[in-house]
C-alpha cells in the first residue's frame, strides 16, 4: 500500500525533499549519503520503487481510503535502508542510532499526514475520561492546542531563530539553541560541562548529572555546534558550557537567558514575549508529541518518546496550559 504524494510535496526545500534534506544531515551510515540517495530511500519507505515512480504518480486527489500510518513508514523506511547496506555495513552500524533519526523524520509535512481540522473538535458532554483513549486524547489535545497557539512557538518561527542566531555568528548562542531544540532543560545545559558528551561519529550521547541521569541524543545539526563552541572557547572538560561573564565558576543566569531569547527574537522578527527558554523547549516538545499522537501511537509509547515517567503525566502534558507544562 502507498502514501498518497501531492506535487506541493515535491517542491524544492519543503515536503519530501526537506524531508530528504534531513536524513542526509543526520545519517549515521559508515560513509555519507548522498541526497539523491536520501529521496530512494524515502520513496521505498512510502511504499514506491524509487523516486521516479513516487514523482510519476504525484496527484492532486487525496484518496479516503486508509494508508499506511507514519509509523509503518518508519519500519519500511528502515526496512529500505538496511537492503541497502551491505550486511557487514549493516550490523557495524548504530542500528538504535539510525531508528531515532528515521523516527525524528517530520512526516507530517507530508500532505497526506497533514490531520484536517475538522478532526480536531472538542469532546462532546458525556463522553469517557481520557486515560489511554486516543480519539478522545487527541481532542482534547486540539482544544489545549488552541489555548497554547499564542503561547508557543510554530516550526517556522523556530526556523527564523536558528537563521537570526546563525547569523549573529555567536558560536555560545548558536550552542545554546542546540541544546534547547535538542530538548534539553534549562536546568541541564546550565550545568552542562564537556565532560557530559560522549561523541561517537557524527552525533553525542548527553547524560545528565542530575539522580535521573537523563540522556539525549543529539545528531549532527545540533552537536556540531555544541562541538564547535567547546573547541573554540577552548573548555576544560570539567567547566561549565554556558558561564556567566563574570563568575566563570557560575553557569548563566536564568534572567540573562530570558534577555538573550528577547534579543533572539528581536533579530528574528518575532514577538519577545513568545520567546524564552522555557517556550522554546515546549514548542519543539509540544509538535514532536502532537505528531506521535495524532497518527494514533499507543499513549505508553507517546510517553516513553516524551521522557516521561507516567501516562498521567504525558496526558497532563499534552491537554495542558504552559503552567502545567512549566513542572514537566
Amino acid at each position: 500500500m502507498r502514501v498518497p504524494v501531492h506535487p506541493n510535496d515535491l517542491l524544492r526545500n519543503t515536503g519530501l525533499k526537506k524531508i530528504a534534506k534531513d536524513l542526509q544531515k543526520q545519517w549515521c551510515g559508515s560513509s555519507p549519503l548522498a541526497y539523491t540517495s536520501a529521496l530512494e530511500l524515502l520513496a521505498k519507505g512510502l511504499g514506491y520503487k524509487d523516486y521516479q515512480d513516487l514523482a510519476a504518480s504525484a496527484t492532486e486527489q487525496m484518496p479516503a481510503d486508509t494508508f499506511p500510518s507514519q509509523s509503518a513508514v518508519q519500519q519500511a523506511l528502515m526496512l529500505a535502508i538496511k537492503a541497502a547496506m551491505t550486511p557487514s555495513d549493516w550490523f557495524a552500524s548504530d542500528q538504535a542510532a539510525m531508528t531515532q533519526i528515521v523516527e525524528s523524520l517530520r512526516f507530517r509535512a507530508l500532505s497526506a499526514f497533514k490531520v484536517p481540522r475538522s478532526v480536531f473538535q472538542p469532546p462532546r458532554h458525556g463522553e469517557p475520561s481520557i486515560g489511554s483513549d486516543m480519539p478522545v486524547l487527541r481532542d482534547r489535545m486540539a482544544k489545549s492546542a488552541q489555548q497554547l497557539s499564542s503561547q508557543l512557538l510554530t516550526d517556522e518561527e523556530l526556523e527564523a531563530l536558528s537563521r537570526a542566531i546563525t547569523a549573529t555568528e555567536s558560536l555560545r548562542d548558536q550552542a545554546l539553541m542546540s541544546c534547547m531544540m535538542a530538548g534539553l532543560r534549562m536546568a541541564e545545559y546550565r550545568s552542562a560541562r564537556p565532560c557530559d558528551f560522549s561523541e561517537d561519529d557524527e552525533r553525542a550521547l548527553y547524560v545528565s548529572r542530575g539522580v535521573k541521569k537523563a540522556r539525549a541524543i543529539f545528531p549532527e545539526q545540533y552537536w556540531a555546534p555544541v562541538r564547535q563552541y567547546i573547541i573554540s572557547a577552548n573548555l576544560a572538560e570539567n567547566a561549565l558550557l554556558f558561564q556567566s561573564k563574570r563568575i566563570p565558576d557560575i553557569s548563566m543566569s536564568p534572567l540573562a537567558l530570558k534577555q538573550l531569547c528577547e534579543a533572539w527574537a528581536h533579530e528574528a522578527g518575532i514577538d519577545p514575549a513568545k520567546v524564552s527558554p522555557l517556550t522554546i523547549r515546549m514548542s519543539v516538545r509540544w509538535s514532536a508529541a502532537m505528531e506521535m499522537a495524532s497518527v494514533g501511537n499507543p499513549l505508553p509509547i507517546v510517553a516513553k518518546r516524551m521522557g516521561h515517567l507516567s501516562v498521567s503525566m504525558t496526558t497532563r502534558y499534552l491537554t495542558g496550559t504552559l503552567e502545567t507544562k512549566r513542572s514537566e
